[in-house]
C-alpha cells in the first residue's frame, strides 16, 4: 500500500471557486432526506447531460442501449484506442450525468482510450439489485483486444470496486486496474471524523447522503458489500488507485480501505490532495486540470 500526499496550497482561482460554491449553497442538494429526494427527482426529470458540443467535435461518439441503460462510447477520431475505460459517474446514486463529466472523459479519451459511459438508473426509484448486474455485464473485459480499466467517482467509485469484486468472483477475464475518484465507500458515514469535516466540505452533507445510500441499498443492508465495498474481500482485485481530497466528508473511509488493504494482496495506491473538495478533477480549475493530466498518463501507461 502506497500513500502519496500532494501538499500544494489551493490556487487563488480555486479558493475563489470554492467560495462561490459556498455562496450558492451547493451542499444544500444533500441537506436532509426530503431535500435530497426533491432535488434528485427534479434533476432526474432534466435527464442525463449528453456529450457536450466540444466533446462531439473532438471525438467520435456512439450511443447504444444496453441492459436498460443508455451507453455512450467516446473514441479518438484518428488514433486507435490502446485501452478501454468504463467510467461510472457519481452523484450520490441519485443525480444524473452533468456536463462536467465530459471534461474528464475528453482527457481520458486522449490517452488514447475508448471511454464507455453508462447512464444507469438512479435511486430512489431504482436500487443496487437492479443496476449492478447490468454494470457488471457492461464492464466484463471479454471481447476486447485492449485492457479494461474501471473508473468511477463518488458513488461510481464504490460501484467500480463492487464491479471488480463480482468480476473477480466470476473467474473470467479481469480488468487491468481500478481507479476510484473521491469514492463514497461507506454509505453509513458513521466515522467520527465525518462531522468534523462537514464544515470544510463545500459540496456534501451527511444527512442527505445517508438517506440516498439507504434508497440505493433497497432491501439490502447498507453494510452489504454490493453497497459498502469496505465490507467486501479485497484479495484478488486488480491494482487499485484512489484519489481523494481532504475537504471531503468521504475522506475518512479511505483510511479504513488503506488499513484493510494492508492485510490483503491488493496493490492499493492513494493519492491525497490537500485543500481539494469532492470530485475536483471534473471541474474547470487548475488542480482539476492537473489531476486530469495525471489520470490521462495513468490510463496511457496501462
Amino acid at each position: 500500500m502506497y500513500w502519496h500526499r500532494d501538499d500544494r496550497r489551493a490556487s487563488l482561482y480555486t479558493r475563489l471557486y470554492v467560495a462561490g460554491m459556498r455562496l450558492r449553497r451547493d451542499k444544500q442538494a444533500f441537506e436532509g432526506a426530503e431535500q435530497t429526494r426533491r432535488t434528485a427527482l427534479q434533476r432526474q426529470r432534466g435527464g442525463d447531460a449528453p456529450p457536450t458540443l466540444l466533446t462531439r467535435l473532438r471525438f467520435r461518439i456512439t450511443s447504444t442501449t444496453q441492459g436498460g441503460m443508455t451507453v455512450w462510447r467516446v473514441r479518438p477520431r484518428r488514433r486507435r484506442p490502446a485501452v478501454r475505460v468504463v467510467y461510472v459517474h457519481g452523484g450520490g446514486y441519485v443525480h444524473p450525468l452533468t456536463p462536467d463529466y465530459w471534461r474528464l472523459v475528453r482527457s481520458l479519451a486522449k490517452a488514447p482510450a475508448e471511454v464507455v459511459v453508462p447512464a444507469y438508473p438512479l435511486a430512489p426509484e431504482h436500487h443496487v439489485d437492479e443496476v449492478l448486474p447490468a454494470l457488471v455485464d457492461l464492464a466484463e473485459p471479454s471481447g476486447t483486444d485492449v485492457p479494461t480499466v474501471l473508473m468511477g467517482d463518488s458513488a461510481g467509485g464504490a460501484l467500480v470496486l463492487a464491479i471488480a469484486m463480482h468480476l473477480r468472483d466470476a473467474g473470467g477475464p479481469q480488468p487491468a486496474g481500478v481507479v476510484a475518484l473521491s469514492p463514497w465507500l461507506n454509505p453509513r458515514l458513521d466515522e467520527p471524523e465525518v462531522e468534523e469535516l462537514e464544515s470544510t466540505d463545500p459540496m456534501l452533507a451527511e444527512t442527505g447522503l445517508r438517506a440516498a445510500g439507504q434508497w440505493w441499498a433497497g432491501t439490502r443492508s447498507p453494510t452489504d458489500p454490493d453497497v459498502d465495498p469496505l465490507r467486501g474481500r479485497l484479495d484478488g482485485l486488480p491494482p487499485t488507485r484512489v484519489f481523494i481530497g481532504d475537504r471531503d466528508i468521504l475522506r475518512p473511509a479511505v483510511d479504513e480501505l488503506a488499513g484493510r488493504a494492508e492485510g490483503s494482496d491488493v496493490a492499493l495506491t492513494v493519492h491525497e490532495v490537500t485543500a481539494m473538495f469532492h470530485v475536483w478533477m471534473t471541474r474547470a480549475i487548475p488542480e482539476g486540470r492537473r489531476t486530469r493530466r495525471r489520470l490521462q498518463r495513468l490510463i496511457a501507461s496501462t
